[in-house]
């Protein structure tokens, strides 16, 4: 057995939610400093992480479970945690009643999954978007939640960004105003018609562009 002391981080969209995933170092106690050095970067991570997905190998002797336990567990408080009991075609339904027994302190949702098989991973999605939930929203947030507004937003986005990479460079008005008519354009999809004109003409009196 062996481990790294670096992460693989990754993006993957469920539900309509974006998660950062952090794959870390097992942890285990070990006298390897490269390994120890990982470990320390997974407890940092733990720290950072807004969800933990806590894999448990239902393979793994009851002692070393709770050597982990107690290392890990005092790290969790606070934090959402799922907990999941991986290797579970491996097990009989005895071994997999004993192990929703483990931890009792802990307050996690638990779950079966055989990553080889794919077990449960759909109610494993579920898990993760109701944990992702919004927190509370303050007075001051700005919500959107009309999908294609979102789209409009991204859109006109992307416009002002071209425009401020062609200031960067220097590329004159002409060719500015077109992607400023675009964001203009897009903004309207949401709040209704925009004289581009009007506002092209306040932009080009106040600033010296393509010169």
């Amino acid at each position: 057995h062996g481990t790294t002391r670096d992460v693989i981080e990754d993006l993957v969209n469920i539900g309509g939610v974006t998660f950062r995933f952090i794959d870390t170092a097992g942890i285990r106690h070990t006298t390897d400093t490269i390994e120890a050095m990982g470990i320390d970067r997974t407890y940092r991570k733990i720290e950072q992480a807004s969800v933990i997905l806590w894999v448990v190998d239902l393979l793994t002797p009851q002692e070393q479970l709770e050597s982990m336990a107690a290392t890990l567990l005092p790290r969790l408080t606070g934090k959402k945690v799922i907990l999941l009991f991986n290797k579970s075609d491996l097990v009989s339904d005895s071994e997999r009643s004993a192990a929703l027994n483990l931890f009792p302190q802990l307050d996690a949702n638990r779950l079966f999954i055989s990553a080889k098989k794919g077990e449960n991973t759909e109610q494993l999605q579920q898990l993760l978007v109701e944990a992702a939930a919004m927190p509370e929203i303050a007075e001051e947030d700005v919500i959107v939640t009309n999908l294609r507004h979102l789209e409009a937003l991204n859109r006109a986005h992307d416009s002002i960004l071209r425009v401020q990479e062609g200031l960067a460079i220097g590329i004159t008005s002409d060719f500015l105003s077109l992607d400023i008519r675009e964001c203009m354009f897009h903004l309207g999809e949401i709040t209704g018609q925009i004289s581009t004109d009007e506002i092209l003409g306040n932009i080009f009196s106040k600033f010296c562009i393509g010169k």
